[in-house]
């Protein structure tokens, strides 16, 4: 789950409060004003994952009279209903006017979770506890080609160890690959296509990426495998100010994979509805489309569906074996003109359902 989203969001609205000074993060950003400032935020969301979650976070602002996005370094802590702890610090850098741009992330964290076991009919009678505790450091530098096309190497570490499983359960003997811990350690390439008029919540526009990453023991991992990522948005104003928006993604894995790492969906962003990493494996597709409906004033309305499967091999997808989820949502634009929203969803799967209250659109 990317909680340091909630932090890159809030520094857009942060600016727009009490100084007059507007900043926004988008392509369409055409302010020019040196500033370096702090910003305290404050965290509040909910998902079945978590329950309810709160905490704090702090957000350096710093913008050259040049640049059109402004950059920054975050940082937060979090602690959840179902005691699960995350600290997290990450940096958004942009330099000659944008044509670099280094993403950093760090993060810590603490998080008791479920495991069902692996594969795309796994039993809820398998639901078993475990808690890890890992820490995970991600970088990429993108730089831009053309006008929207950013290409980049990108390094991965992760750590993690288990500090609690069910004895009886699938996991306690060991013999799943990543149930007793160890390190991952990758480095690999991205590149994607942006045409999206807004990185919150776009009306028009595209977005594909590629992300190929590759983990070896000459890396210092514990693991050899390969993580092959295909990512694609596309958004259609059908009348004005609504609007349909389609997402395409699939990822394919080959080698010894950690269980924690392996292709899953659900949660706030991927086919609502089912619980984060209920149906997990080597390779998995997904498709997912929401219609967006402004209401009244600052509030809209969402309807949204998909469909999703993982399989152990690419010849395994068949199209009977898909789950489905689809539900409603509200949203209110505490920043119109960023287009950012507090978002409350409500997904409905196959003997499964979630409520998620956080913030801006799943995709």
């Amino acid at each position: 789950m990317r909680f340091f989203n909630l932090v890159l969001v809030l520094s857009v609205v942060a600016p727009h409060t009490g100084n007059g000074c507007q900043v926004a993060a988008n392509e369409n950003d055409t302010v020019r004003v040196a500033q370096t400032k702090i910003y305290p935020l404050p965290i509040f969301f909910y998902t079945p994952e978590t329950g309810i979650a709160g905490g704090a976070a702090a957000l350096l602002l710093i913008r050259d009279s040049t640049s059109g996005r402004p950059s920054s370094i975050s940082g937060d802590i979090i602690y959840t209903e179902r005691k699960q702890i995350i600290f997290e610090l990450g940096g958004d850098l942009y330099w000659q006017n944008g044509t670099y741009r280094l993403l950093t992330s760090l993060v810590f964290q603490k998080f008791p979770n479920k495991f069902f076991g692996i594969g795309n009919f796994t039993a809820l009678s398998n639901e078993e506890t475990y808690t890890p505790e890992s820490f995970v450091a991600r970088a990429v530098l993108y730089r831009m080609i053309f006008s929207r096309y950013n290409i980049g190497p990108l390094v991965r570490y992760e750590s993690v160890s288990m500090r609690g499983v069910n004895p009886s359960g699938l996991l306690a003997p060991g013999t799943i690959v990543g149930s007793r811990g160890g390190k991952a350690s990758g480095v690999g390439l991205v590149a994607n296509w942006d045409s999206r008029d807004n990185t919150f919540a776009a009306a028009s526009g595209s977005f594909y990426q590629a992300t190929a990453l590759f983990y070896h023991h000459s890396f210092g991992s514990d693991y050899d495998y390969s993580d092959i990522q295909i990512d694609t948005r596309n958004f259609f104003e059908i009348v004005p100010s609504q609007v349909l928006a389609f997402q395409a993604a699939a990822e394919f894995m080959r080698g010894t994979v950690p269980f924690q790492s392996l292709v899953r969906f659900g949660g706030q962003n991927n086919v609502r509805g089912y619980f984060d990493g209920r149906y997990r494996d080597k390779n998995g597709v997904m498709l997912q489309a929401e219609y967006r409906v402004p209401v009244w004033w600052r509030f809209g309305i969402v309807g949204f569906a998909g469909v999703a499967q993982v399989a152990d091999q690419v010849a395994h997808f068949a199209l009977n074996r898909f789950w489905f989820a689809g539900g409603m949502g509200l949203r209110f634009f505490w920043n119109p003109e960023e287009r950012i929203s507090l978002r409350i969803d409500y997904g409905v799967g196959n003997n499964s359902s979630g409520m998620y209250i956080t913030v801006t659109e799943a995709f």
